[in-house]
């Protein structure tokens, strides 16, 4: 064994392997500072749009596509480093024992440089560029479809927040109202103005409204953790999320659906994959390579050598190695093909289901706004006309939480039609625009890596 083998053996050897328990100990650690590492509360005050943008951009999902990003375009890279000249150089410090009649030994240092340039592969280098190219726009349109459907995920919190509260709000000051209402009753009912059993029934409608609160406050607790989740604080009192998109906006998006980040990575990875066929194809074919070289002896009696040529390189059997990687970028290129088309078909349905829904919900708008109107005038109406027989407590009631409903589908509906605008904009990949969520890495990423890059 030569001195420089035996150099890199125990530096290979160097350092003690982690026991089980250990390495256990060590995840353990991991885990505890990972959960300890909670993020700066988003700074609400500067409104709706700017604290999702920033709830995104310092979710660690977001930070991690980012990463994965920047990982496939170094890709790109690794692949054009094959058409590039290589140059290496070896050496050896040891001893040489020739076992001839003579048995001569000889110590010292022996070592060779070489260069050698790429001159055909069959297009494998070609395919290898493109297929990384491909991948790592792949990658970018994946993490732009990550980012909308993040953003989309911390509005939803945002407004599920503010809709649940706004109707616990509500149903709590109109249920007082009309308690306080029959509490007047009661009197009335007491000197004989009222029927007992009319004001009974009034009790009934009134609990049954109670009951929802229920739900509400289980919905607003929901809403309220995935809303600590995302922006790092308890909402408090939000206020009515702006609107990001407008209705004009999100259905000339829906009609450009096919321009989709999550379509773009689709039609990223299908390329990636013809371009894997092209290189598992390649493989079949010869390499030549233009070579040269120096080595000197360990005997300096010895001349040097050195030589000059072209290279080739062929596997004429490898065990059907080849033939079944090309099966297998086959399958993979057709696999892709049918996501693709699957995804294209999934998505154009549910941007035309939400499109649909939209305009139903513009729709019926003015028509609860005329409802809440109506059911307030026929309350008063009522509440005027009791005293002179002319209405019955129930009429009261039933006109009372009849508005009451109406109001709390009004804040449900308003709710809802701020969802589709956004589902609409992040399906397609406006709302990140909307948001002003970086199209590429941030600046001081890509400062970071060209230092990086200078120190090497």
């Amino acid at each position: 064994m030569t001195a420089s083998g035996l150099a890199l053996t125990l530096a290979g050897c160097t350092g003690t392997p982690m026991a089980v328990t250990e390495m256990s100990a060590a995840l353990s650690a991991e885990l505890a500072v990972a959960s300890a590492e909670a993020g700066a509360p988003v700074a609400l005050s500067e409104g709706f749009a700017s604290a999702v943008a920033r709830a995104v951009e310092t979710n660690a999902g977001y930070r991690a596509a980012f990463a994965q990003e920047r990982e496939a375009l170094s890709q790109v890279g690794v692949a054009e480093s094959v058409r590039k000249p290589q140059l290496s150089a070896d050496a050896n410090l040891g001893g040489l024992q020739e076992f001839d009649s003579e048995g001569d030994e000889v110590t010292g240092l022996s070592g060779g440089i070489s260069l050698s340039q790429l001159l055909y592969d069959g297009g494998e280098s070609t395919a290898a560029i493109n297929r990384a190219t491909a991948e790592a726009l792949g990658a970018r349109a994946e993490r732009m479809s990550q980012a909308n459907a993040l953003a989309l995920e911390v509005a939803r919190a945002w407004i599920d927040v503010w809709q649940f509260d706004e109707r616990v709000q509500l149903l709590r000051f109109r249920t007082s109202e009309m308690e306080s209402m029959v509490g007047q009753m009661e009197r009335m009912a007491a000197d004989g103005f009222v029927d007992r059993a009319a004001l009974d029934s009034a009790r009934r409608q009134i609990v049954d409204v109670q009951l929802e609160e229920t739900r509400l406050q289980a919905d607003l607790a929901d809403a309220q953790v995935r809303f600590r989740q995302h922006f790092r604080q308890p909402p408090g009192r939000l206020s009515r999320p702006a609107e990001i998109v407008t209705p004009a906006v999100a259905r000339a998006e829906a009609d450009a659906w096919q321009n989709a980040p999550s379509l773009e990575a689709r039609a990223a990875g299908l390329i990636a994959a013809r371009h894997g066929v092209e290189e598992a194809e390649a493989a079949f074919r010869p390499r030549i390579r233009l070579q040269t070289g120096l080595r000197t002896p360990m005997d300096t009696e010895d001349p040097a050598s050195g030589n000059f040529g072209l290279g080739f390189d062929y596997s004429f059997f490898d065990g059907r190695r080849r033939v079944h990687q090309l099966e297998a970028a086959i399958a993979r290129r057709a696999a892709v093909e049918d996501q693709l088309r699957q995804e294209q078909a999934a998505l154009e349905a549910e941007l035309a289901a939400a499109v649909t829904r939209l305009s139903g919900i513009e729709r019926s708008m003015p028509l609860v706004a005329e409802q809440i109107r109506l059911s307030a005038s026929e309350a008063e109406t009522s509440r005027s006309q009791i005293t002179t027989g002319q209405s019955t407590l129930r009429q009261l009631v039933e006109a009372e939480v009849e508005n009451y409903r109406a109001q709390d589908r009004q804040i449900a509906m308003r709710a809802e039609r701020q969802m589709l605008l956004l589902t609409i904009a992040a399906r397609t990949g406006e709302l990140g625009r909307r948001i002003g969520l970086p199209t590429e890495q941030p600046a001081e990423e890509r400062e970071a890596r060209t230092l990086a890059s200078q120190d090497q």
